[in-house]
């Protein structure tokens, strides 16, 4: 009896397995397959954002890549440059391989680290079937709007102060820490007023660190006996830290041609700080 038993057991066993199968099965066949332009849009929106924030062209292209495999594309290619990012995807179909491509015009590029942190922790739930399509794009759209913009204010004065830290760290005496701080805040103002109405880097590198050391100078040559170390505090809030980091980055990665367009970038605004440093060292004699 409890051989009997066993082997009906087994067989019902079995028999449960083989239907839980065959629903998982029918489940699959019958999910709606995405079509490639969602697909490819979401990718898109999601590059573009990163671009934008300061990722990389390699870190770009991986999220772009993982985001349109996570939902159903067979194969992606992108192309990533300092204006434009694209992305072709294509998937077999019922008449044959299925294929679009799609470029957008991506301008600016600054940098966003918490940006960056959103779309990596939205990309990984992606990826883990945690997201819809639908959701996914709720989601990528809330985390450009709530991108972090600080008031130009309170980012003009807090590299003021970042700037008298290093002064300090220079060795400067408090009152060249204090005309740092005061001659880095003019000189940023200086630089968002240039900014905002769409001057070129190079003319806003030159007259920021012109403002910048030219203040700083005057006043640590009267009350300071570490100018110094104040002169060379004043003008680093205009290097280009973010892209020189990519560059190099780039390069590492094998994008040569954007790797050499942000180091030339980044030269363009040393060339500016130079030659807005040279001006005001003439003045201050």
């Amino acid at each position: 009896m409890r051989g009997k038993t066993g082997a009906s057991d087994l067989a019902y066993n079995r028999c449960i397995l083989v239907r839980a199968g065959a629903a998982i099965m029918q489940t699959i066949s019958t999910s709606p397959v995405l079509p490639l332009d969602e697909i490819l849009a979401l990718a898109l929106d999601a590059g573009l954002l990163m671009h934008q924030s300061g990722a990389g062209t390699h870190r770009t292209s991986s999220a772009m890549q993982r985001i349109a495999r996570s939902l159903g594309a067979a194969r992606v290619e992108t192309m990533i440059s300092s204006t434009n990012i694209g992305v072709t995807l294509e998937r077999a179909g019922e008449a044959g391989n299925e294929t679009h491509t799609a470029f957008r015009k991506a301008p600016h590029m600054g940098a966003n680290f918490a940006t960056l942190s959103a779309v990596r922790r939205w990309l990984h739930q992606l990826e883990q079937g945690e997201l819809d399509i639908a959701t996914a794009r709720i989601q990528l759209a809330a985390i450009a709007q709530r991108a972090i913009h600080y008031p130009r204010w309170f980012v003009t004065i807090m590299v003021g102060i970042s700037c008298g830290a290093f002064a300090a760290l220079f060795g400067g005496d408090i009152p060249a820490i204090l005309f740092t701080t005061l001659g880095a805040t003019c000189g940023m103002a200086v630089r968002f007023a240039l900014v905002l109405r769409h001057f070129k880097p190079s003319i806003f590198a030159t007259a920021a660190s012109f403002v910048a050391l030219l203040l700083t100078g005057l006043l640590a040559q009267q009350g300071s006996a570490t100018p110094d170390a104040a002169l060379a505090a004043s003008v680093l809030f205009l290097i280009p830290g973010v892209p020189l980091i990519n560059g190099a980055s780039d390069l590492l990665n094998g994008n040569y041609l954007n790797g050499m367009v942000r180091f030339t970038m980044s030269a363009v605004i040393i060339f500016g700080i130079a030659v807005g440093v040279s001006i005001a060292l003439r003045l201050l004699n």
